[in-house]
């Protein structure tokens, strides 16, 4: 009788299922970071130096965007886009194969916005179509992108052709990104622990 008892307490077809007790499993910033040094493994940034340096400093700089008080969920998003940004153009992992790897639709979306497959449009065109429809993690990791690619370190390895093309490119691509950051509700307030220097670890 008990054991009949408690079957019928679980619940039939048809019925609601109940509430999760626990949050529900996601992956988390430390996870985007594994599996960018995975599958990165063996690139080398214009310096010469392993790849995933670039995407460290790329999290570091959309980390210094967020506000104080910024929600734990917001910030480990951020984090999570910055890390995998460049996967889906440079490696042959594709959106699918993230979301199987447990990384959220948020996140997802965000890399798929953020992927400029080559020659299908001009650069400041694409930005714009970023700018129009990505999330505000998504637009603050390519200004982060953006703030790294154009540092003087990084300006200094390449000849003068590129810096040229970079240079007419990227002023003006932030400039549009920063006002769509605007567009959300987004102000600068840099944490002073970052507010001076361009961290290069």
């Amino acid at each position: 009788m008990a054991g009949g008892a408690a079957s019928e307490g679980r619940g039939g077809e048809g019925e609601a299922p109940r509430p999760l007790v626990l949050p529900p499993l996601r992956r988390t910033a430390r996870d985007a970071e594994a599996f960018a040094r995975i599958v990165h493994e063996g690139r080398q940034d214009k310096d010469g130096l392993p790849y995933w340096r670039h995407l460290k400093r790329v999290a570091i700089l959309a980390d210094d965007k967020l506000p104080h008080g910024t929600d734990e969920w917001i910030v480990d998003v951020v984090a999570q886009i910055a890390w995998l940004h460049d996967v889906l153009e440079d490696t042959p992992y594709t959106a699918a194969d993230l979301a199987r790897e447990g990384f959220s639709p948020v996140v997802v979306e965000g890399l798929v916005a953020l992927a400029k497959l080559e020659g299908r449009v001009p650069y400041l065109e694409w930005i714009e179509q970023l700018c129009a429809t990505a999330s505000l993690p998504a637009i603050l990791v390519k200004i982060s992108d953006i703030e790294d690619d154009s540092s003087p370190g990084r300006l200094a390895l390449l000849d003068s052709g590129m810096r040229a093309r970079f240079a007419a490119k990227y002023p003006p691509a932030r400039v549009l990104l920063l006002e769509a950051a605007a567009r959300h509700g987004w102000t600068d307030q840099r944490r002073p622990r970052q507010a001076s220097t361009t961290p290069r670890p």
